[in-house]
């Protein structure tokens, strides 16, 4: 199979794609990569993205003639005090952190209505990526298949990052997306499994396992043969995607050896994909946490665009 992504077809749509920086945490080198500097920190973003679709879609979303707007992942929550108390505990050891304003009040800001988004897609359900989903009342809310359960259910409590609110969503708001298994997610590229949206190959969502049940990236279709892939926490640092380092694991105060990753072959094989992505040369990939990215691209943040 080829890993080339599909080639523009006549009367392509094309999305905008707008990054939000969504707050700001600190990480510690040595939890993410090896060889590492084990006094290493850096103050990284959680990045959010804007996506807008020109409308009339038959695929997984259906809009009539009005644009579409998508969010991919909203970051940290707009104030500490409103996590649970196990996750305001955890984000104390990420400090310094900045949490304020929030996507919705960015948007505000910048002339666009937190009502007027129509659907939100989280990565994977990490205090840091969710925000604050009652800030968008119209919107529907999407995870990975299996990610409703660990909100439920939790993952035994291993680490002290994996905490979770059961009550993220209100009743009925938050859904999954169909089982990457299922008869609708299509190989693309170098992966095996995604789920065009709009039935127009503009986005997809792209099944990245790993890090967390229910893990996605979302790639998008910007320009004539111009890509971008929204790339979640599939890799930390970006000497995970060039092989400069491998994943990092370190032990707990009981012994038990631990990784940023659930499921640790399963990342590694996702970062070799998205790899394989990158090499293609007219996909921009960006990680959530992606601090040298963001130095670099200012100028590109909302309101602007891709």
């Amino acid at each position: 199979m080829s890993q080339a992504l599909p080639a523009d077809q006549p009367n392509q749509n094309y999305v905008k794609a707008s990054p939000l920086a969504a707050g700001y945490l600190t990480l510690p080198e040595r939890f993410f990569v090896t060889p590492s500097d084990p006094e290493a920190k850096r103050m990284v973003p959680s990045l959010a993205f804007v996506v807008t679709h020109p409308g009339n879609s038959s695929g997984f979303f259906k809009t009539s003639g009005k644009p579409f707007t998508l969010i991919f992942d909203l970051g940290l929550r707009r104030a500490a005090n409103r996590y649970i108390p196990p996750q305001q505990k955890h984000l104390e050891t990420r400090a310094p952190y900045v949490v304020e304003p929030g996507v919705a009040a960015q948007l505000s800001s910048s002339g666009s209505s937190p009502a007027d988004v129509d659907a939100v897609i989280i990565s994977h359900v990490h205090y840091d990526h969710h925000g604050d989903p009652e800030d968008f009342p119209n919107a529907e809310f999407y995870v990975g298949s299996g990610a409703l359960n660990v909100l439920a259910h939790g993952l035994g409590g291993i680490a002290s990052h994996q905490h979770f609110d059961p009550n993220l969503f209100a009743e009925g708001k938050g859904k999954e997306l169909p089982p990457p298994t299922s008869a609708e997610w299509k190989p693309l590229g170098p992966f095996p499994a995604a789920l065009d949206l709009f039935g127009d190959s503009s986005v997809y969502v792209i099944d990245t396992p790993g890090h967390l049940p229910g893990h996605v990236n979302l790639l998008c279709r910007i320009g004539p043969n111009k890509w971008a892939a929204f790339c979640g926490d599939a890799y930390h640092d970006i000497r995970l995607l060039t092989g400069e380092r491998e994943i990092g694991t370190w032990n707990d105060e009981l012994g038990r050896i631990l990784c940023i990753h659930l499921d640790r072959p399963s990342a590694e094989a996702s970062i070799k994909r998205l790899r394989a992505l990158n090499e293609l040369g007219n996909v921009e990939l960006i990680a959530a946490h992606d601090d040298g990215w963001l130095a670099k691209n200012k100028a590109r943040m909302h309101p602007s665009v891709l």
